[in-house]
């Protein structure tokens, strides 16, 4: 049991007995262990059992025969990257096996990592599940260290990496998002990065009058725009045809509008 929750139920009880009922003394107790137990989960540190890593394996020291003379990565590079994989693929709970499995993907198949340089990985992966890495920070290093081409591969592998446990959720998508500014990749360029694994949706954009390329921005101010008026509520006075045209047309941009946000992860 975390100290949070035990302090929020000590708390709640001390007040339930001052109110002195004993039902009051119960609730209290009760909801203050819900709120430390809440305050526990947010300041914990992040969660994952050795089996996460276990396609880490110790490589066979024959390997490094075989293999010859392994160029070693740059450790801060190395340390860098894996802070942004680490950081997205615990954005929606727990790391999982599959996740790191994608990550060594991209070391190994990508960046042509050897048994020596994965253990180096290995080692960066299992520090940061212990404790969470600077995410903004990790970010701008990459994008100081990488060049442009580079940096939009990286944040291709990051958008596989958040979809391998399934459908891309909105904790995800911010993360993304700022790995995406930190790398100094425009949100232009991120869209289309986006729309690459999750659709394009060009008829829900036109809808709104929009193209794919739009921003965030232009996007929620297109659907206010046009939800202010086409609101059925400024077509009640004309008559139960116009209104029911204005409903539909309505309902139409919030469908629309939802796509998108379902797209983007907004």
């Amino acid at each position: 049991m975390g100290a949070g929750r035990v302090l929020g139920a000590i708390v709640g009880l001390a007040v339930g007995l001052l109110i002195g009922h004993p039902l009051a003394i119960v609730l209290l107790a009760v909801v203050g262990g819900l709120v430390g137990h809440r305050l526990d989960e947010q300041h914990s540190q992040f969660t994952g059992s050795p089996e996460v890593l276990s396609d880490f394996v110790p490589p066979d020291p024959r390997s490094f025969e075989e293999a010859g003379t392994e160029e070693a990565p740059v450790d801060e590079l190395t340390r860098d990257l894996c802070a942004l994989f680490i950081e997205v693929a615990h954005a929606d709970g727990d790391v999982r096996r599959e996740e790191v499995r994608e990550v060594r993907r991209y070391f190994e198949s990508v960046l042509g990592y050897g048994p020596e340089s994965l253990q180096l990985v290995r080692g960066h992966l299992k520090a940061f599940l212990a404790r969470p890495p600077d995410l903004d920070a990790a970010a701008r290093a990459c994008g100081e260290q990488l060049p442009s081409a580079e940096r939009h591969q990286l944040l291709d592998a990051l958008f596989e990496l958040a979809l391998v446990d399934g459908a891309l959720q909105r904790s995800e998508r911010e993360v993304l998002r700022r790995a995406a500014r930190g790398l100094d990749i425009s949100e232009e360029e991120e869209q289309a990065i986006a729309a690459q694994h999750l659709g394009a949706g060009d008829d829900h954009y036109a809808v709104l009058g929009l193209t794919p390329d739009a921003t965030d921005t232009e996007v929620k101010r297109a659907f206010r725009q046009l939800a202010a008026e086409h609101h059925p509520d400024k077509a009640a006075h004309a008559g139960r045809q116009a209104a029911e045209q204005a409903s539909r047309r309505f309902q139409e941009l919030r469908d629309a509008y939802e796509e998108i946000r379902r797209l983007r992860g907004l």
